[in-house]
């Protein structure tokens, strides 16, 4: 969650005010129109011929903090120490970010509670006690309302939100991965284990996919994905339990080494 004051070296969000001869002044999206200033040296590496080469006014960047003195309200940025995969993560969580606070803000609005901006920034501050993602709470709440109960959300907000998330949101395709080392020393072994791993993958459903592909032998991956978080779990469990069971029972050694869940969103999916 963003505090009331940037720190040094953190990544911000800041859209360009105005552009001088000696540097850029630029506001953070992320505290309340703070302003900011990047030096000449630090809108780009190397010789600065002209500022407006790199940045105009109303461009949006991602800058890292390079000086933050609270009591003079005074902070400067730096372009040149942000990779541009840095930029567009934190630009990417900006965004999410921004989109969660606006329809609870609606939300709140449609409530009719006073002050919809003030409750919707404690209403995000609570999730995001929570999920990493306020974005990914009001996901989960697609397919489980109560989410927002736990997270403290009043039911007057709560009952506007579930709606206003239906008709803006699409669930996201959750994603587990797991890692399986497998391994086996007959002379068929190559063909024991190609066999394992399809009969783990070769489970029927409409609603989930089912994959398996080599992370460099001996580790093999099985990825599932859905629509639905608990039919990822549980069928990635059955997979997984079937492609060891078969090296196993072929005289082989088997075993899970790593898990990771993620989610896409339909747009990314």
């Amino acid at each position: 969650m963003p505090r009331d004051f940037p720190r040094r070296n953190e990544l911000v969000v800041a859209t360009v005010k105005r552009v001088e001869e000696h540097g850029v002044i630029a506001e953070l999206e992320e505290y309340d129109g703070l302003e900011a200033y990047i030096p000449r040296g630090h809108v780009a590496s190397g010789r600065i011929k002209d500022i407006r080469d790199f940045v105009k006014e109303g461009d949006r960047v991602v800058g890292r903090v390079i000086r933050a003195d609270r009591a003079r309200q005074q902070v400067d940025l730096s372009l040149r120490y942000v990779s541009k995969d840095q930029a567009e993560r934190k630009l990417r969580e900006w965004k999410e970010r921004s989109r969660a606070l606006s329809l609870i803000r609606v939300a709140a609005m449609r409530a009719g509670v006073r002050d919809p901006e003030g409750v919707a920034k404690r209403i995000l501050a609570k999730i995001e006690d929570t999920y990493e993602s306020a974005l990914e709470a009001l996901e989960d709440a697609l397919s489980h309302p109560d989410v927002l109960d736990r997270l403290g959300v009043p039911r007057e907000v709560a009952e506007q939100l579930i709606p206003l998330i239906r008709e803006q949101l699409k669930p996201p395709l959750y994603i587990k991965e797991v890692t399986l080392k497998l391994i086996s020393t007959a002379p068929n072994g190559v063909e024991i284990i190609r066999n394992a791993l399809l009969r783990g993958t070769s489970i029927q459903s409409e609603k989930v996919s089912i994959e398996a592909f080599t992370a460099g032998a001996p580790r093999y991956v099985v990825r599932v994905s859905s629509r639905d978080p608990s039919l990822v779990r549980r069928m990635a469990t059955t997979a997984t339990k079937r492609v060891l069971e078969e090296v196993r029972s072929s005289g082989g050694r088997a075993e899970v080494v790593a898990e990771r869940e993620t989610r896409k969103r339909t747009a990314e999916a």
